[in-house]
């Protein structure tokens, strides 16, 4: 039989998250089943940093994404809609927090640069305050009422009075720009608390003389010489650190992806599924949706292993599969062990 593990067990976090970082997690949630964002594609500068100045070519439709347009020092394309088209160098809105000062045009067209530390402090204070107006943000408004109201304002309103109401509900330039910036600057927040949860129970798990055998996917998916999370010489087990929250196709998809991943492992070795709560414990061993709807996103190598090695995945639901297939598979509440992960889900 599968075994599912509940129950106390000692804490390894830290002190519980407060509301307004929690929001940021709820904000951001980019369906962590796949450990993916889903936004990294947005605001994304250049490894090397943004410049301050910006360049708009006169005649020509600026891109909605910042590029580098030489190969020489750092310049980007403003779109249209946030500021006029000019043929000078200009200067980017002061409130846009996530582009620090680097560059400045100098007397003879030569070019100032700001000192490495002074450019790197500009940034980290510049993400701070965008942190700051945001957290205060969420934390002074409860968002749905909050944009729910504003929605039956904004009915029947008028220039004029669309203009107060986005002034009267707040939603000014300084909080777009710290939204954005927020937005950029932590698109891979998934990846950190993915990375940070294995990285903390994996002293508890570890028994006496166990060694990790093969370097652990802390980050986004993984790659074929390393299958699992985490690989050891007794065990193979996979995470999945997000927090059902009802609406959750992607998420069971990704949990029956990896039970599947772990049942197909003929090692002979320990196998573990790490999830948050008695949600996906409860949707593996009650579903009956079958295994074929939870791989029809899977790649087709994975499909065609599991038909070879179980037969038809229409043959199975998945509740089916994981008493029959999967009863060697220890189901595990990652809560028991990071008690923060068990916060309501508005916090998370």
């Amino acid at each position: 039989m599968y075994t599912t593990v509940f129950g106390e067990s000692s804490s390894l976090s830290g002190s519980p998250e407060s509301a307004g970082s929690g929001q940021f997690r709820d904000l951001l949630d980019d369906d962590l089943c796949s450990r993916r964002t889903g936004i990294e594609h947005l605001l994304k500068w250049p490894d090397e940093g943004p410049s301050q100045a910006a360049v708009l070519r006169p005649n020509s439709r600026p891109s909605q994404q910042c590029q580098r347009t030489d190969g020489g020092d750092q310049q980007y394309q403003i779109p249209t809609h946030a500021h006029e088209r000019t043929d000078e160098v200009i200067k980017l809105r002061p409130g846009r927090n996530s582009v620090p000062a680097v560059a400045l045009p100098a007397r003879g067209g030569e070019t100032s640069r700001a000192p490495a530390a002074q450019t790197e402090a500009s940034d980290i204070d510049g993400s701070a305050e965008s942190f700051a107006m945001l957290s205060r943000f969420l934390t002074d408004h409860n968002l749905t009422a909050h944009l729910a109201a504003a929605e039956a304002d904004f009915q029947g309103a008028g220039s004029t009075t669309s203009h107060e109401v986005t002034t009267r509900y707040g939603f000014s330039d300084d909080l777009l720009d710290a939204a954005l910036a927020v937005r950029a600057h932590v698109g891979r927040l998934n990846d950190v608390i993915h990375a940070t949860v294995i990285a903390r129970v994996l002293p508890a798990l570890l028994e006496d003389g166990e060694v990790v055998v093969q370097r652990p996917s802390l980050g986004a998916g993984n790659d074929p010489s390393r299958p699992f999370d985490l690989e050891t010489d007794h065990r193979i087990a996979e995470f999945k650190v997000a927090q059902w929250k009802g609406a959750d196709t992607m998420r069971k998809r990704g949990v029956v992806a990896d039970l599947v991943h772990l049942a197909l492992d003929e090692s002979g070795r320990r196998a573990q599924l790490f999830v948050v709560g008695a949600l996906p414990i409860r949707f593996l061993t009650t579903s009956k949706s079958t295994i074929a709807w939870a791989l029809a996103r899977s790649s087709p190598h994975t499909r065609a292993r599991f038909e070879q090695r179980f037969g038809p995945a229409t043959d199975f639901t998945i509740a089916d599969f994981t008493r029959v297939h999967g009863r060697h598979i220890e189901l595990v509440d990652l809560a028991t062990l990071v008690p923060s992960l068990a916060l309501p889900p508005e916090l998370i």
